[in-house]
Formats: C-alpha cells, sequence, structure tokens
C-alpha cells in the first residue's frame, strides 16, 4: 500500500494489468524516460507501485522485446551458456538479444531440463546421467557400457569400452 498525505495509505491495485494501464506507462516512459521507478506510478497516473511498473515494462512492454518461441539457435546457445555458466540467468539473456533472464530461466526449467534428462544427459552438470541402468530410447532399453567420466565431449582412451558422447551425435545439445 502507498502512503497518502497525513498518513492515510491508498490501496494499490493488484493483478492483471488492463491495456489502459499499459498505455499510460508506454506513453509516460516514451515521453519521459523510466528515470525512478518509485516515481514512475505517480508521474504516469498508475495505481500500482514502482516494482510493478519496472516488472511490467522490462517483462512485457519493452519494444526490444522478441515474442515468441525460441529458436533452435536460442536453446542450444543457452544449453552451451548454462554450462559454463550454471544458473546465472542474467549474464546468459544478455548473450540473447530480446530476451528476458525470466523468460530463459522459465524456458529452462520448464522445457530444455526435461529434454536434456529424456536424452541422457545431467542438466546440472551437462555429462550423461550415471546412475542410470537403462535408458529408454524410442520405446526400447538398451544397456550401455561402462559411463566415460570424460564427460560428454568425448575423454579417455578411445580404445576402452565406455560410452563416448560427443556433441554431433547429441543432436548438438551440448
Amino acid at each position: 500500500m502507498a502512503k497518502r498525505a497525513g498518513g492515510a495509505r491508498k490501496k494499490l491495485r493488484r493483478g492483471l494489468w488492463s491495456p489502459e494501464e499499459d498505455e499510460k506507462l508506454m506513453n509516460h516512459i516514451a515521453k519521459y524516460g523510466h528515470g525512478c521507478w518509485s516515481s514512475v506510478p505517480k508521474l504516469a497516473g498508475l495505481e500500482r507501485c514502482g516494482k510493478s511498473c519496472r516488472l511490467r515494462w522490462i517483462n512485457y512492454l519493452r519494444p526490444d522485446l522478441k515474442r515468441g518461441a525460441f529458436s533452435q539457435e536460442e536453446e542450444d546457445l543457452i544449453i552451451h551458456l548454462h554450462s559454463m555458466l550454471g544458473n546465472k540467468w542474467s549474464q546468459i539473456a544478455a548473450q540473447l538479444p530480446g530476451r528476458t533472464d525470466n523468460e530463459v530461466k522459465n524456458f529452462w526449467n520448464s522445457y530444455i531440463k526435461k529434454k536434456l534428462r529424456q536424452r541422457g544427459i545431467d542438466p546440472a552438470t551437462h555429462k550423461p546421467l550415471a546412475e542410470w541402468s537403462d535408458y529408454v530410447f524410442d520405446g526400447y532399453n538398451h544397456q550401455l557400457p561402462p559411463y566415460n567420466h570424460g564427460g560428454i565431449y568425448g575423454g579417455g582412451d578411445s580404445k576402452d569400452t565406455a560410452v563416448h558422447f560427443d556433441a554431433h551425435a547429441l543432436g548438438n545439445w551440448c
């Protein structure tokens, strides 16, 4: 809640944004810029808090936002950057113009993590899941040879019996 003159509190609006509110926020930012987010709601004539205005602008209204599904190139880049940076979503999103850190994080958690697991890759370490004794591919169980501790990028002696993963064999997943 926001304070009013005299100590009384005014209830702020919560929940979904209306098209009119979006229009007010976009017009204000186009004319004055965002400056100090805590002052934007009052100056724009909105009954929202500054944080709500900031998040609405950053995640939905910015004109440079990329809309729609992630491309295969973006997906591959997210996987590659995650293998190097871990869950540093802001740093990963900085390499994907028009994508927000929250959008990248949600895409990772709802889609890529599951896809990597289905391919037998641990999404946290980007290495084969060593715990599984059977993998299911196309509905059939297949025994894998002993685990190669060299990781998904190969390593170790190519003459040993360990399975060797490479990015091409995994469909450019790593």
